[in-house]
């Protein structure tokens, strides 16, 4: 095992001294194979199946057809087989590469960075950076870069790609520096931090090279100066904090629809639905307080039955005491939610709403609280995700021509080209709209052609819920799958349409983003589950009401312990990783309301859906 994984390093020292010697392809011997013609070539030392494609503008896969057995591993001497109708008859991107010792020396070409080279060869950036401190500010054409041997096992092919400006600063660590106090001093997410440089996980070390992303994630920005100052100037916020809160619960418990709650619940009957909602968000609740109180958080708890019934709910909106209260989680009901809405703007109360609903309930009232971000902000956040994660890639947007969902093409076109405009993308400045007409039915070819790629990915994003228009487009998408690589992006509605084959969802690798999302797999969950089990003896049902009240409680409870009623202006500190999604509260981009800025982006693979970012 030790000689084959010496030998699948990624050293490039063998294919850049036939560069520099100018041997070329047509030096080597020829063999027809069942009327198919090859080039034979033997594997020398420090040779991999993507270094062989290198020289011969071949890609991998065609290498590995030729050659089945050369996917395990390369033995030195071993035949490979190079199939000539696969050589690409454009001449691939010519670099000065000669050989010094064990490393490479590149010449720097024109519009080159340290981010494509380190594609180029396989290398991590911070590598370069370290081997050539003198570049790592600064990337001149001309320069002679020193590159190591590379390491990874991911290289992917890149032969005639277009290079392109990074957005990207360079920061060498200093002592005490954390990832932490680098994400926020940079105003990025850790994760963003993580992902660009992934050897950060292994621990911060000082005088380390790190990629700083100066890309605007407009998802992960920081509350403004002006924000803060909106926010003080609309909320009556106490300053420090109390001894107690009083917390109240509004929930659709519909006793009188099950015949006796008592019976139900000891014989373990099924319950009408919104009862079974309400009775798992208050046990998830109860269950937050009681972490809550071990950590010093001192709250009574009123309880509440408010459904959709107006009547009901005026009449308890009369209750003297609930204009004590310091916040109120629910209604669930969208005209009850009005009502208390209403209330809490005269009362100065905060209102949490665990469930979405159209902005007009929310716009004119600064101290409601969304639990689920909204379809703007998924479709800004959609936005973003795919101009930072597909830069290389191609992108179309698929029009539904539907004119109520000219909204969320509109929301989605201004946020992807404002961000993708800020990386001189390889394919396009700004996003192309095509239409499912452009597709023949029965697949393969139409005008749709005119706009994909055969050397890349290709990205369709779908800013559409009309189940009829996506079930048609997935089924026109798959026949295009055998001659293009394609991946689709759709919304959180497509989660609940079993209309759509899961075939299609599994074979276009279909991604959505979505505001919540239960990980039955994280340490959160898993001990969220326990406790449940042990309190109650079962465990929450699918409709994740349960894990929603456990995570907006514990949220908002660790909110009041650390900053008192005044938590809203420290919202840009306040995170929480909770069991049915992430929490992190800013100002609303379409109302005076705040809402949640987190998502998600879930995948299908291998028939399963697993979160992506």
């Amino acid at each position: 095992m030790g000689v084959k994984n010496g030998l699948l390093r990624f050293i490039f020292v063998a294919v850049a001294a036939m560069i520099a010697s100018g041997v070329s392809a047509q030096n080597y011997a020829q063999r027809t194979i069942d009327g198919n013609d090859y080039y034979l070539y033997y594997v020398e030392p420090g040779n991999t199946l993507y270094a062989i494609s290198k020289m011969f503008s071949v890609p991998v896969d065609a290498l590995v057809t030729a050659n089945p057995s050369a996917e395990q591993g390369l033995e030195i001497g071993q035949e490979i087989l190079v199939p000539l109708g696969e050589v690409n008859k454009r001449e691939a991107k010519k670099k000065e590469v000669k050989v010094d010792g064990d490393v490479i020396l590149h010449t720097v070409q024109k519009k080159e960075t340290l981010f494509s080279i380190s594609k180029d060869y396989g290398v991590s950036v911070n590598e370069l950076m370290e081997m050539n401190p003198e570049s790592a500010q600064t990337l001149s054409t001309g320069v002679i870069l020193r590159v190591p041997s590379a390491k990874s096992s991911n290289v992917q092919e890149k032969f005639l790609e277009p290079a392109r400006n990074d957005s990207f600063i360079v920061h060498q660590i200093q002592s005490g520096e954390t990832i932490f106090s680098l994400a926020k001093q940079y105003g990025i997410s850790q994760d963003s931090l993580l992902t660009m440089n992934p050897d950060l996980a292994l621990g911060v070390k000082k005088d380390q090279y790190l990629i700083i992303p100066t890309y605007t994630e407009s998802f992960l920005e920081k509350r403004s100066a002006e924000e803060r100052e909106s926010i003080l100037s609309e909320l009556d916020i106490p300053v420090g904090t109390q001894e107690v809160y009083d917390l109240a619960l509004m929930l659709p418990f519909e006793l009188e629809l099950n015949d006796s709650i008592e019976k139900v619940l000891t014989k373990g009957e099924d319950l009408y639905i919104l009862t079974e909602i309400a009775l798992e968000y208050y046990r998830g609740t109860r269950l937050a307080l009681d972490s809550l109180a071990k950590l010093g958080l001192s709250a009574n708890l009123h309880v509440y039955e408010v459904g959709e019934d107006i009547v009901r709910t005026r009449e308890t909106l009369k209750k003297k005491e609930l204009r004590e209260m310091d916040m109120i989680f629910g209604p669930m009901h969208k005209a009850s939610l009005a009502l208390v809405s209403d209330m809490t703007i005269d009362e100065k109360i905060y209102l949490v709403s665990p469930n979405s609903f159209t902005n007009e309930v929310f716009e004119d009232n600064p101290y409601l609280l969304r639990a689920l971000t909204s379809r703007e902000t998924l479709l800004r956040y959609l936005a973003n995700y795919i101009a930072i994660n597909h830069q290389d890639h191609n992108v179309l947007m698929l029009n539904s021509e539907s004119p109520k969902e000219w909204p969320m093409r509109k929301e989605f076109i201004n946020n992807y080209n404002t961000a993708v405009s800020t990386f001189n993308n390889i394919y396009s400045d700004s996003l192309r709209s095509v239409t499912k007409d452009m597709f023949n039915r029965e697949g393969g070819g139409g005008k749709i052609v005119e706009f994909l790629k055969k050397d890349t990915l290709n990205v369709i994003v779908v800013p559409s819920n009309d189940l009829a228009f996506v079930s048609d487009v997935m089924t026109r998408l798959s026949l295009l799958e055998n001659d293009y690589q394609v991946q689709v992006y759709g919304l959180d509605k497509w989660i609940n349409y079993e209309n759509i084959e899961a075939e299609y969802k599994n074979r276009l690798k279909l991604r959505l983003v979505v505001p919540s999302y239960v990980d039955f797999e994280s340490p959160t969950t898993i001990q969220f589950l326990k406790l449940y089990r042990e309190a109650y003896g079962t465990e929450p049902s699918h409709f994740d009401y349960g894990f929603k009240g456990y995570d907006l409680t514990l949220f908002f409870g660790e909110a009041l312990l650390k900053e008192g009623l005044g938590f809203p202006l420290a919202f840009d500190r306040l995170k929480l990783e909770g069991t049915a999604g992430s929490y992190r509260f800013g100002k609303s981009t379409t109302g005076k309301e705040f809402e949640n800025k987190e998502a998600y982006i879930l995948q299908y693979e291998d028939f399963e859906i697993k979160r992506v970012n």
